[in-house]
């Protein structure tokens, strides 16, 4: 063997394969990085709220695929416009990756109107939210099945499960008073937030009056920062009363330091009661 490898030609030889396998090893490795796009991560841009015909065009949107999934309705944006993604904007992710769009869609969606006849009000409010409605009004008829929904309402007339209506409607339910129709003690609603204390409303089987806002606030992000009536613990309420509600922005008002206040003069009030 020795002798062998002492042979000019065979150490060419050898040196000649190992070249080759190198340089065969090195091409596979970089065709590898190439084929999966090896260290070439971009950023995923920020496309809600366009519109998708605007962004296809666009030459900074040529390294995504754009799939719109899914649509939903919703009044308080503009049709075809894009309300989420997936990816999230700003995650960094290989060249062509596909970006999963939900948009507003441009025509009302139907839904069936779910049976919610002898459902006790919590879990009839839970499948109205399931089916996408909303509970815009309770009314309380004497029945004794207490808190059961007697009968349900669309736009003010009786309606019959499976009928088809706009999803987003609003429905009123008829509720049983029961045996006991004793007075109720009114929920403390000041803090939170206007959908929080909307579903308390509804849950302590009282209806949403008259709503104050701050000028300039923005609704979607204020707080009740007062009741009528109040929630003072001598405060009862009957089945189905209005409650009105006003509103302030915590980017406007300190919740924290009011609700202190608040607590301190209801302690002081109970301490008077008890005296």
């Amino acid at each position: 063997m020795p002798n062998i490898l002492k042979d000019k030609r065979v150490r060419k030889h050898i040196l000649l394969v190992s070249v080759t396998g190198i340089g065969f090893i090195v091409l596979i490795i970089m065709s590898l990085n190439a084929f999966t796009r090896h260290g070439q991560e971009i950023k995923v841009p920020d496309l809600t709220g366009f519109y998708l015909e605007e962004i296809k065009g666009k030459s900074e949107y040529n390294d995504f695929e754009l799939i719109v999934i899914d649509s939903i309705y919703d009044l308080t944006r503009e049709k075809g416009s894009i309300v989420s993604q997936d990816p999230e904007p700003n995650s960094l992710v290989k060249s062509g990756r596909k970006i999963y769009l939900t948009v507003v869609s441009k025509t009302p969606q139907l839904v069936d109107m779910p049976n919610l006849l002898d459902l006790s009000l919590r879990n009839a409010k839970s499948v109205i939210e399931t089916y996408g409605l909303n509970i815009t009004k309770l009314s309380y008829v004497p029945d004794i099945a207490q808190d059961a929904v007697v009968e349900q309402k669309y736009r003010g007339l009786p309606i019959k499960p499976g009928t088809r209506i706009l999803k987003g409607s609003g429905i009123e339910l008829v509720l049983g008073l029961g045996e006991n129709s004793a007075l109720l003690q009114m929920p403390i609603l000041i803090g939170l937030t206007r959908s929080e204390a909307i579903k308390q409303i509804h849950l302590s089987s009282l209806n949403l009056g008259n709503e104050h806002f701050d000028t300039g606030d923005d609704t979607s992000a204020v707080r009740v920062y007062r009741q009528n009536p109040n929630f003072a613990k001598n405060t009862n309420v009957q089945k189905g009363q209005t409650v009105e509600l006003w509103y302030k922005s915590n980017q406007n008002f300190n919740f924290e330091e009011y609700l202190l206040k608040i607590q301190s003069q209801q302690d002081s009030i109970d301490a008077q009661i008890t005296e």
